[in-house]
């Protein structure tokens, strides 16, 4: 059933003239009665009585009249709906994190951006590198920002952002605790907790760089949480990136080393290569281009 025929079907009636319904309608008068002929059929009942000196409503008319109105109300609202969600959608943009976005220059980022772009609403989801490429896969996320800790060129455009790199976390009183700097291999006789406690990206990551060191190492069977597990004073040792090296260097239960050679961790954003990104997301990428080109002095503080 066409909105437009319901629209005319209350002209008519409103009328009860072809002529001026017509006229009202700009529509010509037989095509007029076409449309309500064919109305008609769909509903299978008559809507008017025809005869030569006038029309009028059949009970049929009376009875479908408040009907009509309320469909095309209804009809006009959901459209008005539409119209305000593409609006909203026009203006806004869905963008994935790692973690810790203030350290990374992300926050920064995103509020230099609002500054050229007021109107703009940007969504954080802040997650693991697994779970932003699931939500980039499902349309949730348009960018992501993340650890370049795997071969993203397959499927993504990749943009460096900003740099990073692996640290090594020990209880206060491990034998290296009072060190600055040591080499993987030194840790080959400790036990190691995976953070994420799952195969993800970065346990993957993190085992390779072990192995790498020349060992294979020796996994936690400790069923706490990693914060239990290495900072509240947990025996076991950890591997972490700089956001949260940042954040537990005060901790008086660990000590926080820096490994060499460095294994970097750079963070940079990606976004699909065969979809076509929306005026802001593209404007988006842009910016965080140039930013990262020459990022202002609060950035580098």
């Amino acid at each position: 059933m066409k909105t437009s025929s319901l629209n005319e079907f209350l002209i008519l009636a409103e009328y009860l003239s072809f002529s001026k319904a017509a006229a009202a309608l700009s529509i010509s008068q037989s095509a007029l009665s076409r449309h309500i002929m064919m109305l008609e059929k769909e509903l299978g009942v008559p809507l008017f009585h025809r005869t030569t000196q006038r029309i009028v409503l059949t009970s049929y008319g009376r009875a479908f009249l408040p009907h009509a109105t309320a469909i095309l109300e209804h009809t006009n609202a959901f459209q008005r709906t539409v119209e305000d969600i593409r609006g909203d959608t026009i203006n806004r943009v869905a963008v994935g994190s790692c973690g810790f976005p203030n350290r990374y220059g992300m926050t920064a980022l995103f509020a230099a951006f609002k500054k050229e772009n007021p109107d703009a609403v940007i969504d954080v989801h802040i997650s693991s590198t697994d779970d932003m490429l699931k939500l980039l896969h499902d349309g949730v996320i348009e960018v992501a920002f993340v650890h370049n800790i795997a071969d993203f060129t397959g499927e993504y455009d990749i943009l460096p952002f900003c740099e990073d790199h692996i640290s090594a976390v020990v209880p206060f009183d491990h034998p290296l605790a009072g060190r600055e700097v040591i080499h993987l291999s030194e840790l080959k006789d400790d036990v190691f907790y995976l953070r994420h406690k799952s195969e993800t990206m970065m346990d993957r990551f993190e085992m390779s760089a072990l192995r790498e060191a020349g060992f294979e190492p020796k996994l936690s069977s400790s069923t706490g949480t990693w914060d239990d597990s290495i900072i509240n004073r947990g025996r076991d040792v950890s591997l972490i990136m700089q956001g949260l090296a940042d954040k537990l260097r005060s901790n008086v239960n660990i000590s926080v080393l820096e490994v060499e050679p460095q294994i970097h961790t750079d963070v940079c954003l990606i976004y699909p290569k065969d979809g076509v990104l929306s005026p802001l997301v593209q404007a988006l990428v842009d910016f965080a281009a140039r930013y990262a080109a020459h990022p202002p002095e609060a950035a580098d503080s």
